[in-house]
């Protein structure tokens, strides 16, 4: 799968609002809108690495040779603004990915046929990746693949400084304390709630409660963990990207202007590709208050309610999701697959890798519901200004909560 950066460009959601309209084009009225076999079907993906667009192609190519429906996959630079685009003309393609942040989106405005629990074996599934595919107690669509948050660790600085991965907040502050020397924070992490949000896990703190009916922002658990990461920024072992000049974590991590970072598993590739000369090792972050905590993000394979092919749609996502076709796509890169049975499989050859798949027992879902990406600006202008001390804790929690409760009523 692609580098994720859950920041990613947001879909042009004001197109959304005329999908309703159209989403239920081509279907027969049974909910299974044509044939299995015999279709003609379009798949939109986003482009990852090259490496990895040319195993979903293989992916592809070894379903069409089994005869029964044939498709054609557009891998897509503007996927964005052409699914979009596809989607309001009622001209959608069968099967798309769908990020788990737009999901809530997509089940608003009716364009996603529900699939979640059509496929083989849904209960393999881990419970948090279908939780974020699920809008109004619908699952809609099974996730493909995932990625966690943990810690990433340079190996030659901790062997040279005599440490060990940090296991609590306190060893975590003391180890950032221990490497950082001039110009050189001994953790770096992006500014914002898609990092961040892991120690608010830890600290037993969310922006809002697990239904998302009411903001949960303005609480002494939230204060807890913003003080804790504001407090080693102002001390100076926590830095941001920008403050070593640098675009993310990884790339900070690469450049060796830290000795810590706080990423996903999309990491190994970046390491691999542009710093293969950096050793490192990943550890699960360190627990805080609560225990511990991360976030996970992930992407499915949703199938258009304007369909006029949604059996052979579903035959293919079945396919894709299959444990054998799961496992062949995530062999060789570092997206877990989402199915439990296959991560002792998938970590036989990759055990350095295994925090990243604990991560998912205990992962908060970075979904909410249509238009609260408003409240995560409120919350990251909030969290830049803790990072560089020029706003209050009491002042982040207040504007915050007030934002979301402006959006949930």
């Amino acid at each position: 799968m692609f580098r994720i950066r859950p920041a990613r460009a947001l879909l042009a959601l004001t197109l959304l609002g005329t999908l309703t309209a159209t989403a239920a084009c081509g279907d027969d009225g049974s909910g299974k809108a044509g044939d299995a076999t015999g279709a003609k079907l379009t798949m939109f993906a986003f482009s990852s690495s090259p490496a990895e667009d040319a195993v979903l192609r293989k992916a592809v190519d070894d379903y069409n040779k089994q005869g029964r429906n044939t498709v054609e996959l557009k891998v897509l630079p503007e996927y964005d603004t052409a699914l979009t685009t596809a989607l309001a003309g009622g001209q959608p393609p069968d099967v798309f990915y769908v990020n788990d942040n737009k999901l809530p989106d997509f089940g608003k405005n009716g364009v996603l046929e529900p699939i979640g629990d059509k496929v083989d074996n849904p209960g393999d599934f881990y419970d948090t990746l279908k939780q974020s595919f699920t809008y109004k107690g619908t699952y809609y669509c099974a996730p493909k693949d995932f990625s966690t948050l943990q810690l990433v660790y340079n190996t030659a600085d901790f062997e040279a400084a005599g440490l060990k991965p940090p296991t609590t907040w306190d060893e975590l502050t003391a180890t950032a304390k221990a490497l950082t020397k001039p110009g050189h924070p001994g953790l770096v992490l992006a500014p914002e709630f898609y990092r961040w949000g892991a120690f608010m896990a830890e600290a037993g703190a969310w922006p809002t409660d697990d239904e998302v009916t009411k903001m949960t922002a303005d609480t002494q658990q939230m204060r807890t963990a913003l003080q804790y990461l504001a407090d080693n920024h102002k001390a100076g072992w926590f830095g941001t990207p920008a403050s070593v000049g640098a675009g993310w974590g990884g790339e900070a991590f690469g450049k060796a202007a830290t000795s810590m970072t706080v990423e996903g598993n999309w990491i190994v590739g970046a390491m691999k590709n542009d710093f293969p000369n950096v050793k490192y090792a990943v550890a699960e972050l360190p627990a805080g208050p609560s225990g511990k905590g991360t976030m996970s993000f992930s992407v499915c394979y949703g199938v258009a309610k304007a369909s006029k092919n949604q059996a052979a749609a579903l035959d293919f996502v079945k396919f894709l999701t299959s444990p054998d076709e799961q496992f062949a796509v995530t062999k060789e890169f570092p997206v877990m697959p989402s199915r439990k049975s296959l991560a002792d499989k998938w970590l036989a050859d990759k055990p350095e890798l295994k925090a990243f798949v604990s991560g998912a027992d205990y992962a908060k879902k970075s979904v909410f519901v249509p238009g609260f990406s408003t409240v995560i600006d409120t919350f990251n202008d909030g969290i830049q200004g803790l990072a560089k001390g020029n706003k209050q804790i009491d002042e982040v929690v207040t504007g915050t909560q007030k934002a979301g409760t402006s959006v949930l009523g």
